[in-house]
């Protein structure tokens, strides 16, 4: 029987032919190993196309042929194109990040590299791709699968270093580490402390600005080892709710749902020029999918994923990716929580489509929005900022936030994911993960009042009404003009008369 490894390896040969189309198209020259994802990449960097986020040594052919694999378990079946290509360029190096960002933790607990090395030899990479192969691997297929299961699995494979404590400390970190690149349900901390599994308490202002992590969502950043022998979703349950639910078509569904929800979702009230010029909502981009539109009311914060790249990627994992209508964390959460006898699913290609058509509601549909949104990250990205500012800036934020919803990069990315078509106003069924967030977030805008003139002249919640103040601001200005002219009318009389009277005054004389 042939091993995952070796399927996802057949699975690149079948895209040989594709490869070779797309690199020759962009007028790259073709090698006889031209059949890989960082081949995509390199040709793209060659005739400028893409970003490149930062320099990155370059991979050995072993070292591309396990990245290969890794992307292949995470994709499935599917021909890298298009906006695909594009997310799996930047998540390949995301990962390789990843990977030089830990790699205190990785290097002391992987077989093949030397405990007190500072960063990756060449071939090193390929040691741990490999483990992040077995663990997407036991990710994708076991059921109910715990952490202490996952380092099991590694150590069956003779991948760990043996280690003296009883539990497994840094497997354990290192194994929690990986499931968060390869989930993106929460990230965690490169420096955990010795005997806890840490997940970072940081966000990241619309300044560039590094913030401490407010959320009703977590409870808890660190725990120990108790759970490791408990399933991922327990034990993920223990930092809080991490693991998104099943879907909600319908808003009669939610036990606390409210009048409002019955109401359409509605683009200018949602749109990011209301929220921030009108409401003066911040944005806050975040690491966890699980805390996408999440709305702090005190603090007028609205929390954005900002790895876009990830979703597009899991959006096209429909059938047999990592995070797929089979997986089974997100269905294992759903089966602990729900007490019905029938299991609802939880198609993971469904919500993350919803995280990228929700960028388009905030900011794609509406020009002042994204030019602004455009306009904040070209400052920012003058600055520089401490902490990995690389995956900060997902360059795919820059197409679904920065441009119009209707411009061809965009609407590439909406047609790959069969989006629907844009509209004013959206019904609650077409956001069934997202809708009661985006809801709740309505509601306060509509409740809010402008507390300034700038305001209340940006606020066009109710365009008739907003027409109405501009008109009657414009009527206004000419009153004031029309009066102005009579005062100064007024003025130059009273100046011609008193220049008369000077000039007969001294025409007496």
């Amino acid at each position: 029987m042939p091993t995952d490894i070796e399927l996802g390896e057949r699975r690149m040969d079948r895209r040989v032919s594709f490869i070779d189309r797309i690199t020759s198209t962009r007028g790259a020259r073709t090698s006889p190993r031209v059949n890989t994802f960082a081949s995509i990449a390199s040709a793209r960097e060659r005739t400028g196309e893409g970003q490149v986020i930062t320099s990155l040594s370059p991979l050995t052919d072993d070292e591309r042929q396990r990245q290969d694999c890794l992307l292949a378990l995470i994709v499935g079946d599917n021909l890298i194109k298009g906006s695909l290509a594009d997310a799996c360029i930047w998540y390949s190096r995301f990962l390789r990040h990843k990977f030089l960002s830990h790699w205190h933790l990785l290097a002391p607990t992987l077989v093949g590299l030397e405990d007190d090395s500072t960063g990756p030899r060449s071939g090193d990479l390929v040691i741990i791709y490999n483990f992040a192969i077995t663990v997407a691997r036991l990710l994708k297929t076991q059921s109910s699968l715990a952490l202490a299961e996952i380092v099991d699995g590694l150590e069956n494979e003779q991948q760990l270093k043996q280690q003296l404590d009883s539990e497994r400390a840094l497997h354990n970190q290192a194994v929690f580490a990986a499931v968060g690149w390869l989930t993106m349900l929460y990230e965690a901390v490169n420096k955990p402390e010795v005997d806890k599994l840490e997940i970072t308490r940081t966000s990241t202002a619309s300044s560039g600005r590094r913030n401490i992590l407010t959320t009703r969502k977590i409870r808890n950043h660190s725990q120990g080892f108790d759970h490791v022998d408990r399933s991922l979703d327990y034990l993920l349950s223990k930092f809080g709710e991490l693991i998104p639910g099943p879907k909600v078509s319908n808003p009669t569904e939610l036990s606390d749902v409210t009048e409002s929800a019955s109401e359409a979702i509605n683009v200018q009230t949602l749109c990011f020029n209301t929220l921030n010029n009108v409401v003066e909502v911040k944005i806050e981009w975040v690491t966890s999918h699980a805390l996408h539109l999440e709305f702090d009311s005190g603090k007028k914060t609205l929390k954005l994923f900002q790895y876009p790249s990830f979703a597009r990627i899991m959006t096209e994992a429909k059938k047999n990716g990592l995070l797929s209508n089979e997986t089974r964390v997100f269905n294992d959460h759903a089966a602990a929580n729900c007490e019905d006898v029938q299991t609802p699913e939880v198609p993971a290609s469904e919500y993350f489509e919803e995280i990228l058509l929700s960028y388009r509601l905030i900011f794609g549909l509406d020009e002042k929005s994204w030019r602004s949104f455009s306009r904040i990250m070209t400052a920012m990205e003058e600055q520089e900022v401490s902490g990995d500012l690389p995956f900060v800036w997902d360059p795919l934020l820059h197409t679904l936030c920065g441009k119009s919803a209707s411009s061809e990069e965009a609407q590439r990315i909406y047609d790959d994911i069969e989006a629907s078509e844009s509209a004013k106003t959206y019904p609650y069924a077409e956001f069934p993960f997202f809708g009661k967030r985006l809801i709740a977030l309505q509601e306060f805008v509509k409740q809010h009042q402008p507390q300034n003139v700038r305001s209340l002249l940006n606020d066009r919640r109710d365009v008739a009404a907003w027409y109405t103040l501009w008109n009657n601001q414009i009527l206004v200005f000419f009153a004031t003009f029309t009066i102005f002219l009579m005062l100064l009318s007024l003025i130059f009389q009273v100046w011609q008369v008193m220049l008369a009277k000077q000039q007969l005054e001294q025409g007496n004389h």
